[in-house]
């Protein structure tokens, strides 16, 4: 598939498997970057990504965003002529091109939804929540414990010290709970009046959108493809996989009669370094231009023709094989900048 080309290229390379296991309509379904079980997934949740190097775990991801889906739906059982040379086959049998003469054909799904954020909520996403809360509980059990020691002991030694800190610690385990929702009750006030306003902008930025003709899904379709684009090419040798955590917001603005849109989000990216795989969370926000006159790419298998040799063109490079020609605009909106 076009959409994954260049991460299947890196991954062979290190001989890397990734393992992502979804949650669609009470099931879990499966997906391999090696294509050994590749089933249809239609607005699936994340639940977890394993990445092997020759069937070895190497590491395991869990953290994903319930409210981002993705849809990976192909049959490429359908008859297709070829163009050129006029052989017939199956579509699974032109994803490399026509067998026969090895006229380029841009295979992709016949539905995809690389990471559409459909919906909003409120959740608390950062597992520092419970850390801090936890850390909150400790010092109230510390400061208690110590008012209490102090005022009750005859004399105050390094023994007391211990019995603080031994007696602390275990009042807090008892009292986490308890403390846990007393904090929730002052903290969550503050986080759902941010998350509400981070909702209501990108709920008005999408209104916007619709009202000019862009579609939602090709958008987040086309921003996806310009990441894999981005961080699988050999500027970016060690970069092996990447996950959208949140899209934090969108802002748009035109300059010399174009339209921009800076989207600001949290993308957590996978390295594989030194035989092992590190991932980072990172905020980042990049900067997207809307080509109004693009070429579509439809789903399936799609034949390009060079605007200036006329030979067949494959959409993941940039320039014609034949001619040299750089073709662009293949899809609505494109990378400009990383900020």
């Amino acid at each position: 598939m076009i959409t994954e080309s260049k991460q299947s290229k890196r991954l062979k390379n290190y001989n890397l498997n990734i393992k992502t296991l979804y949650f669609q309509d009470n099931s879990i379904k499966q997906r391999n970057t090696d294509n050994s079980l590749n089933e249809d997934i239609t607005q699936g949740v994340i639940l977890k990504k394993e990445y092997y190097q020759n069937n070895k775990l190497l590491k395991t991801e869990k953290v994903f965003d319930s409210r981002i889906t993705y849809t990976y739906k192909f049959d490429g059982s359908g008859d297709y002529t070829c163009k050129n040379c006029g052989m017939r086959g199956k579509i699974d049998d032109f994803t490399d091109g026509c067998p026969y003469c090895h006229t380029n054909y841009n295979v992709d799904y016949d539905e995809k939804n690389l990471s559409n954020k459909n919906y909003y909520d409120l959740i608390v996403k950062k597992k520092g929540y419970i850390i801090k809360t936890y850390l909150i509980d400790i010092i109230v059990c510390l400061i208690l414990t110590s008012l209490y020691i102090y005022y009750t002991s005859r004399t105050f030694y390094f023994f007391d010290i211990l019995k603080i800190i031994i007696i602390s610690l275990l009042i807090s385990l008892i009292l986490f709970y308890f403390f846990y929702y007393i904090d929730a009750m002052i903290l969550l006030p503050s986080l759902k009046k941010k998350k509400e306003k981070q909702n209501r902008l990108q709920e008005e930025f999408w209104n916007r959108m619709t009202n000019i003709g862009a579609n939602k899904s090709k958008f987040f379709n086309n921003f996806n493809y310009e990441l894999r684009n981005l961080y699988y090419d050999d500027k970016y040798k060690d970069i092996i996989d990447y996950d959208i955590i949140d899209y934090n917001s969108f802002k748009e603005y035109e300059k010399d009669n174009n339209l921009y849109v800076d989207v600001n989000v949290d993308i957590r990216i996978a390295r594989y370094i030194n035989g092992t795989i590190k991932t980072k969370l990172e905020n980042i926000t990049y900067k997207l231009q809307r080509v109004n006159n693009s070429i579509e790419l439809s789903g399936k298998i799609n034949y390009i023709p060079c605007p200036n040799c006329g030979a067949s063109i494959d959409a993941t490079k940039s320039n014609c094989e034949y001619c040299g020609n750089s073709h662009n605009y293949y899809q609505e909106w494109y990378l400009k900048e990383v900020k």
